[in-house]
């Protein structure tokens, strides 16, 4: 593999795509003209994917004061929203899951740290008033998808990758170390999986942009939000890989949001508390 852009876009496409349930519900959770009973009818078609998202919509992530039995009972009590963000992340865990021998991730890792990463973005935006925060999870579960993509590029060249990792005389984000290899970074590939995925603009940008927030223009916010997330997540000992102490803190990002070193620390022990829940997808 040389590495293309192209090439990289053409293996990311042999991914399993979402089943085309899934993707049609996504759009229709995007639209504000789809209603509620065509949203369930299509939903239903994959009974799996009903049956996981029902189980994480009475978990106590979601706090449900009653019992959610139907797809129909899930939107009225949840929102679009919410569930929109329960069938990408029930979906997203197929890919995700996977061992990542780029990144010397064994199998279910990657997925371990997404999990805990879109965990830590509700809290952060909870803390900051982003809403809505259910769109910070899938912002944060998503954010290092393009990983699936490149681990295999990666892993073709690890002799020069621990070369340029153990030659960096200071802490360089894994991200340059990605476009000097490969001429593209997995922040970047990641964004242009979700639009492929038709996910919402806002999700796309923002996993494009996890890295660098200050660089995000207008729409700056969940990107700093999933920067601070990704962080979090890090210094509870989630996701170090051979990327994770090579992690570039934008602490200009963390001052726009309105955190401190001591919001942090409250956060991260908040994250611990919710991490040691039972797993709702496991």
């Amino acid at each position: 593999m040389t590495g293309s852009v192209d090439e990289m876009l053409d293996f990311g496409d042999k991914l399993p795509s979402f089943p085309t349930a899934v993707a049609e519900a996504i759009r229709m959770l995007s639209s504000e003209t789809s209603d509620t009973d065509g949203i369930a009818a299509v939903l239903q078609r994959d009974q799996a994917l009903v049956a996981q998202v029902l189980k994480m919509a009475n978990s106590a992530f979601y706090g449900v004061s009653r019992r959610v039995s139907t797809v129909k009972q899930a939107l009225l009590v949840l929102g679009r929203n919410a569930v929109r963000s329960l069938v990408v992340a029930v979906s997203a865990q197929e890919f995700l899951g996977r061992a990542q021998p780029g990144y010397l991730l064994a199998r279910g890792q990657l997925w371990e740290y997404s999990l805990a990463s879109g965990a830590a973005a509700s809290l952060v935006a909870q803390k900051v008033g982003y809403k809505p925060a259910d769109e910070a999870f899938v912002a944060g579960l998503l954010h290092d998808i393009g990983k699936v993509v490149l681990s295999e590029y990666l892993a073709e060249r690890s002799v020069e990758l621990a070369e340029l990792v153990g030659l960096a005389a200071e802490p360089v984000g894994f991200d340059t170390i990605e476009q000097e290899l490969l001429h593209i970074d997995h922040a970047a590939l990641g964004g242009m999986l979700c639009d492929h995925w038709q996910l919402p603009a806002r999700l796309s940008h923002a996993v494009r942009h996890h890295h660098n927030p200050s660089q995000a223009g207008d729409d700056w916010q969940l990107s700093a939000v999933v920067h601070a997330a990704n962080a979090l997540t890090m210094t509870v000992g989630i996701g170090l890989g051979v990327d994770g102490l090579q992690y570039v803190l934008d602490e200009n990002a963390l001052m726009r949001l309105g955190l401190g070193g001591d919001d942090m620390e409250i956060l991260a022990d908040e994250l611990i508390d919710q991490l040691s829940r039972p797993n709702p997808f496991g």
